[in-house]
């Protein structure tokens, strides 16, 4: 995740008051200092108003995530322009700024892009579910991975797989192949069953922008 380079300055509390020259000449109804005796009450707000800004500056900078200029488009979407314009509004994001090949974007908080030590990025959620996935290179491209699809399982000690529908929101197994095969991925004898099973289980699986919870309650 790439951050804004500029910080707000923390201004010296003391700058505001500065010392006052004495003057050679007094008057009887006004005191030397101004501000009398008090504490000087005035500056140790300021300093907590500054602090404030800057807590505040800090976290909305914790929200800006850059990412690919270009998104792999989901079933249904006829352009990256309304591929932007259902982010906006199922993850509520505000599109800032754009170069050739990045483009700069406000996320709720809590939304981050973490880098494993092997593999794409992964745009995160708060939860820490992985919502979209792209790499470092200048032509990369965002994919936004759905809530429910179907996966490979490998059994590492006989060498076969199996095939399952899981709800990556719950992270719980909806439905499960009760074949083993040495064929994988969508070779796998069971690999249409479950595809059929998950397009009449939930029609709208394939765009990755629906069902999810935040995604339904943002859309309204």
């Amino acid at each position: 995740m790439k951050q804004g380079k500029s910080k707000l300055t923390r201004r010296d509390a003391d700058s505001l008051f500065p010392d006052l020259q004495k003057s050679g000449t007094q008057l009887s109804s006004r005191p030397n200092n101004p501000f009398g005796d008090a504490p000087a009450e005035p500056v140790e707000r300021t300093e907590r108003v500054n602090r404030s800004e800057r807590d505040e500056a800090a976290l909305w900078k914790d929200n800006l995530v850059t990412l690919p200029m270009a998104i792999v488009l989901p079933r249904g979407y006829a352009s990256l322009a309304a591929v932007r314009d259902a982010m906006a509004r199922a993850w509520q994001v505000k599109w800032l700024r754009e170069s050739k090949d990045e483009v700069v974007a406000d996320f709720p908080e809590g939304w981050a892009a973490v880098r494993p030590p092997s593999g794409p990025i992964e745009l995160r959620d708060p939860a820490g579910i992985v919502r979209g996935v792209y790499g470092w290179a200048g032509d990369a491209e965002l994919r936004i991975l759905p809530r429910y699809r179907v996966e490979s399982q490998e059994n590492s000690s006989s060498g076969l797989g199996s095939v399952l529908v899981r709800d990556r929101e719950s992270g719980q197994i909806l439905e499960r192949s009760s074949t083993w095969s040495a064929q994988t991925g969508t070779n796998h004898p069971d690999w249409a069953r479950l595809s059929a099973w998950l397009d009449q289980a939930f029609p709208l699986h394939d765009d990755p922008l629906r069902l999810w919870t935040d995604c339904e309650r943002n859309r309204g």
